[in-house]
């Protein structure tokens, strides 16, 4: 598999920050820990809405340290960002009938010492499960883990918040188990508004402070050891990087048909629907395994510059029966090709790059009360092998050699479509065909070691995202 309140701009909210230790001068007090410091900030954001921009009140919450050191980690604990959504932009985001909502927030920050400035990304950032209130706005709060930053100077060093990503999801009686659509909604901060997070003072050094303790102490809350200098050879390190987005997801939904031969049976009593389909898009990453070479392949590697997507029409058909929904999607897979490395024959190391070719998948979604959902996801693929090199050779295999047959693929999971989750499957590869050049057949040679059943596929799909979303989950690779 391989998705503002219009009007008084007069009536900006000023930004707020309260800082339970101002630059060290004043005794910590309350919960704030001696040498931690509380930051709180209100700002007001703009948030594009299909009707206009609206206006958001959003509030930043995060514990920073009270100082910091040349090439040690600084990072922000307790971090909460908290909307608080009117009640227009919550009816026109989510469906009618909407009895709670969660989501996950993306926050673009800024970090910046003295002339210099570098971007870091607080992008795991979730909600729990928030009902929605009788009447007035929907408070909904984000919290997560935020990458470190380490500085190679003195300096106060600034965080400032940026432009806020909401993805939410809805739940809807009548649909047991089952969860809206993702809605996107991008929010930026509004004119004039101060979002300066915290300043943390950097000193520089005493002449002759050893900069590596003798110690060997991690922080417990930090995959790095605290008595490691870093490389702050370019000054501003902001920790873990953003990894490679994808292309927006495009506006109209793909075009094609659902294969009836792919579709279970209607249950007895059951009614089906024909349904406008809704443009969404997710990223799918895993790995396929080659049984016979005993080596496995990323697929659509998040490591990776190029990222691609499953661009899904959402919702085609729609079929309910007693204690029975079950949604069926179309889905084209639009995936990089990928380089696999194996020992052929168990000892010649050997490189070919594989290209996909699927025809359009029929997804199949599940839900039954009690029970978890199952999704299942059948396509057929050819593949096609090219730039193939032995123990560093290039070994000519013309520009036709691919599966002799498409390869049938099914692959199942038990999660909703519209959150994510793990599918696993087993391929038969076929043999390969036109493949050599000038004369030389290679067909046998290739077929022999690549073609064969039992070999698996696992893929996570990741939270489908809306139309136009550059931001799509990106997921984390499942285990071998």
């Amino acid at each position: 598999m391989t998705g503002a309140l219009s009007g008084g701009r007069t009536a900006r909210l000023a930004a707020v920050v309260v800082v339970a230790c101002v630059l060290g001068l004043l005794p910590g007090s309350g919960s704030a820990a001696r040498d931690q410091r509380e930051a709180r900030l209100a700002a007001a954001y703009d948030c594009a809405l299909p009707s206009g921009t609206r206006q958001v009140e959003v509030a930043f919450d995060a514990t920073f340290p009270d100082r910091g050191a040349i090439g040690k980690p600084i990072r922000p604990t307790a971090v909460s960002v908290r909307a608080s959504l009117p009640r227009p932009v919550v009816a026109e985001l989510m469906p009618q009938g909407t009895a709670s909502v969660t989501g996950t927030a993306v926050l673009a920050t800024t970090v910046a010492q003295g002339r210099e400035r570098v971007g870091a990304q607080w992008a795991d950032l979730t909600s729990a499960d928030v009902e929605l209130p009788a009447r007035g706005a929907m408070e909904i709060g984000f919290s997560g883990r935020v990458p470190y930053v380490t500085v190679g100077s003195a300096g106060d060093v600034t965080f400032t918040a940026g432009k806020l990503d909401l993805t939410l999801t809805a739940s809807v009686p009548g649909a047991p188990g089952a969860r809206s659509a993702p809605a996107e909604l991008a929010c930026t901060p509004a004119r004039g508004a101060d979002t300066l997070l915290a300043a943390v003072p950097v000193e520089a050094p005493a002449s002759g402070t050893p900069t590596r303790p003798a110690t060997g102490s991690a922080d417990p809350d930090s995959d790095t050891p605290l008595d490691t200098p870093r490389d702050t050879s370019k000054g501003i390190d902001a920790g873990p990087q953003p990894r490679a987005a994808t292309e927006a997801c495009p506006a109209q939904p793909p075009a094609g048909k659902l294969d009836p031969q792919r579709l279970p049976p209607v249950p007895p009593g059951g009614e089906t629907s024909e349904l406008e389909p809704t443009s969404m898009c997710a990223v799918p990453a895993g790995f396929a395994t080659l049984r016979k070479l005993k080596s496995s392949a990323l697929v659509n590697d998040p490591r990776g510059r190029q990222l691609g997507l499953m661009h899904l029409a959402m919702r085609m058909r729609e079929v309910r029966a007693p204690d029975y929904v079950e949604y069926d999607h179309l889905g084209i897979m639009q995936l990089p090709d990928t380089q696999g490395t194996f020992l052929t024959f168990g000892f010649q190391p050997t490189t070919a790059k594989v290209r996909f070719e699927p025809e359009p998948a029929t997804i199949v979604n599940v839900i039954r009360p009690g029970k978890p959902a199952v999704t299942r996801v059948g396509y057929r693929q050819h593949l096609r092998l090219y730039d193939v090199r032995v123990n560093g050779v290039p070994l000519d295999v013309g520009p036709r050699c691919r599966t002799s047959r498409p390869v049938e693929t099914e692959l199942t999971g038990n999660y909703p479509v519209s959150e994510g989750g793990l599918l696993q499957g087993e391929l038969d590869i076929p043999a390969l065909s036109g493949c050599g050049a000038n004369g030389e057949d290679l067909d046998a040679l290739l077929s022999g070691a690549v073609s064969g059943p039992g070999n698996a596929l696992k893929i996570r799909q990741g939270r489908v995202c809306g139309a136009g979303s550059t931001t799509c989950k990106i997921p984390e690779l499942p285990d071998l």
